[in-house]
């Protein structure tokens, strides 16, 4: 479809997908309109005490003709006010879910967590969680790692820009998590998992790796591979990989931004739908308010615009 909406000056297929962000956050649309009608009614009530809105209603109108007209002008205010809500929406990609301690929010938007641009502000120090399997497996060729995923995505674009090979960056995990953290992973035999690494460590373990010098990743070890290298990741072990991974980006955040994606909604295997991890990652984040010392950015992908609501949090 390549013709422009005179209106908008978009191509039609943009248009589209603006309807479908809207109509999925109708309620939140709806919210926000209702807010603003009784404010407008407000002001009409308050401007009545200073000048008779009677005169402007026909002297002859029975009391049925002037309630018709004032349910009518509730109406239009109301129109009006939806659709000034759904176009500000509708150019919005983030909203603020709560605000936490110090001052700093936890957000929803829509976006890619790798964009340099996922923040406004692009020198701004992040932290961008990304779930792995809990060997921490670096190859990415489709069978122990998927160029699908997250996992294999951000690994390709380190491997990429050079900073790391296959080798280098196993090497720069292994040594984060044994000599930093000093942490004592389960060794496995090859007959358990036929390729990769054979040392796994408990689930919600987090290795870090500089990818430049304003963004850190920090890789949570999730899902757990059986021997045909198919991930597995038990209802326990989300709960707990969640509660911690904020706990360890409060521990090493250094107040920097941190942004999350929609964990385990991928290949990690959960069997959980996008929707029903966005609310549980927004809930564990509020029943744990005090361990946020940084902003908090959870990003949902951008075709999940057209299925994916982000109000009502």
């Amino acid at each position: 479809c390549q013709f422009r909406v005179p209106w908008f000056g978009y191509p039609c297929g943009y248009s589209s997908l603006t309807l479908k962000k809207v109509i999925l956050n109708k309620k939140y649309i709806c919210k926000l309109s209702f807010r603003l009608t009784a404010i407008a009614f407000s002001f009409l009530g308050f401007i009545g005490t200073f000048v008779s809105l009677a005169d402007l209603v026909p002297a002859k109108w029975n009391v049925w003709f002037k309630l018709l007209f004032s349910f009518a002008i509730f109406c239009g205010i109301w129109i009006i006010s939806f659709l000034c809500c759904a176009l500000v929406f509708s150019c919005k990609n983030r909203i603020s879910v709560f605000e936490a301690n110090n001052g700093h929010h936890v957000y929803v938007e829509y976006g890619d967590i790798l964009d340099d641009n996922i923040l406004e502000d692009t020198s701004e120090k992040r932290n961008i969680v990304i779930a792995v399997n809990r060997c921490f497996d670096t190859m990415v060729d489709n069978d122990l790692v998927s160029n699908k995923s997250i996992h294999g995505i951000a690994f390709n674009k380190l491997y990429e820009s050079r900073l790391y090979d296959s080798d280098t960056l196993n090497d720069c995990i292994q040594k984060d998590l044994i000599e930093r953290q000093q942490l004592k992973p389960k060794d496995l035999q090859r007959e358990e998992k036929r390729r990769g690494n054979l040392k796994r460590y408990d689930v919600g373990t987090v290795a870090e790796i500089k990818k430049s010098d304003v963004c850190k990743f920090f890789c949570l070890g999730l899902s757990y591979f059986d021997r045909d290298l198919t991930a597995h990741t038990s209802k326990d072990d989300y709960v707990l990989a969640m509660q911690k991974m904020i706990e360890y980006c409060y521990a090493r955040s250094q107040g920097d931004a941190v942004i999350i994606p929609l964990i385990g909604a991928g290949l990690s295997k959960t069997k959980y739908g996008e929707r029903a991890i966005l609310e549980y990652l927004v809930k564990s984040l509020k029943l744990n308010k005090d361990l946020i010392v940084s902003d908090i950015y959870i990003v949902v992908r951008n075709s999940g615009k057209e299925t994916i609501p982000i109000t009502e949090l």
